[in-house]
């Protein structure tokens, strides 16, 4: 245990543990390579809300038939950089990554691919597929809905979903630039967090029953979008892309992904995108400049030397290094959460 009460956990123990838990429940080897590469991924780049602290939910999702862990995936070509992915009802990360084969093949062939996903399910964090466009030299966009969390503006509840963007480039000499950002200032995963925790929320983040914002995470029903009605706007904008135009279901029609009964389905939309940088100038020129852009905003003054400007990403890249070296922390209840999940299937947890 560290000195904060978390116990940190090596990367690879995580992911044999994983993998040893979906194969007890009889996942498709790709499907669970997906599922866990992505989750912890997510929580070495520090996006602790949407990394393996999920892990037990995914297991009983699986289990109790919500998710298929052996899809038979139907891909539906509506044009040269186009088309829709039926999921099958499969774990989100498995599909994005799917969906992003076919992407990025349009997109060598044409310049740009673009691929609507529909009878997904919950994907972690948006950059996990992101991320599979810049390194490929692309620039990425992956985007989700999710149910009704954001409170609506002037309204007393949510309407939309947290509705992440995630938005990829590859750069000279470091990791890719990533923005990964909920339409709201908080996501739903980080208010679970504060529950769990007994920690207070800061002011301006979430609000009650009657739309007024709290801080008690117990008494959150809702989530503030960032920029009032313009967090607003871009949160209908994503719908539209992952909802509307997949064929799912959109608004406070997409069932929850906590209260819902874990056999149901919840029919989830994502849209992915990539642009070939390669079709519209020289990858070398485009990742030089870009670095130069980017070190430039990081020097750019700062009102207090110890908080200098950063560049959407850096403080995750940080994250990845340290974590990658020490371990991922884990909260008391989470590591014992899934300490529990590995003793139910008979596996082995350090």
């Amino acid at each position: 245990m560290t000195t904060s009460g978390t116990k940190l956990v090596k990367a690879e123990d995580l992911k044999l543990a994983f993998h040893g838990v979906l194969k007890s429940l009889s996942v498709d080897q790709t499907v669970a390579h997906h599922v866990v590469e992505g989750l912890v991924q997510t929580s070495l780049r520090g996006v602790d809300s949407h990394g393996i602290r999920l892990f037990p939910h995914y297991a009983k999702v699986v289990k109790a038939g919500r998710v298929n862990g052996h899809p038979k995936y139907q891909f539906h070509k509506g044009g040269n950089s186009v088309g829709r992915l039926d999921a099958d009802h499969t774990y989100g990360h498995a599909a994005g990554a799917e969906a992003m084969k076919y992407v990025l093949e349009m997109a060598r062939q044409t310049g740009c691919g673009a691929v609507a996903v529909f009878n997904s399910s919950h994907f972690g964090s948006a950059a996990y597929c992101g991320l599979m466009a810049a390194e490929k030299d692309m620039i990425g966009i992956s985007l989700t809905h999710a149910d009704a969390l954001m409170l609506s503006t002037h309204g007393i509840r949510a309407f939309f979903g947290t509705n992440p963007i995630c938005v990829t480039a590859p750069v000279e000499g470091e990791e890719p630039f990533c923005l990964d950002m909920a339409t709201t200032t908080i996501t739903w995963n980080k208010v679970k967090m504060h529950r769990e925790r007994n920690q207070p929320l800061a002011p301006g983040l979430a609000a009650d029953a009657k739309g007024e914002s709290t801080t008690d995470a117990d008494q959150a029903e809702s989530v503030i979008p960032i920029g009032d009605y313009k967090g607003f706007g871009l949160g209908m904008v994503v719908d539209i892309l992952c909802g509307l135009l997949s064929g799912m279901p959109f608004g406070r029609e997409i069932t929850s992904m906590y209260l819902t009964p874990l056999n149901q389905k919840r029919y989830l939309g994502q849209f992915y995108m990539a642009l070939d940088i390669s079709k519209f100038q020289d990858v070398k020129v485009f990742k030089s400049r870009l670095k130069k852009y980017m070190d430039e905003i990081r020097r750019e003054p700062a009102k207090d030397p110890a908080k200098p400007v950063l560049v959407p990403g850096d403080p995750e890249k940080k994250t990845f290094i340290q974590r990658s070296r020490e371990g991922i922390p884990l909260a008391r209840t989470e590591y014992d959460a899934i300490l529990e999940t590995c003793r139910l299937h008979n596996v082995k947890f350090p």
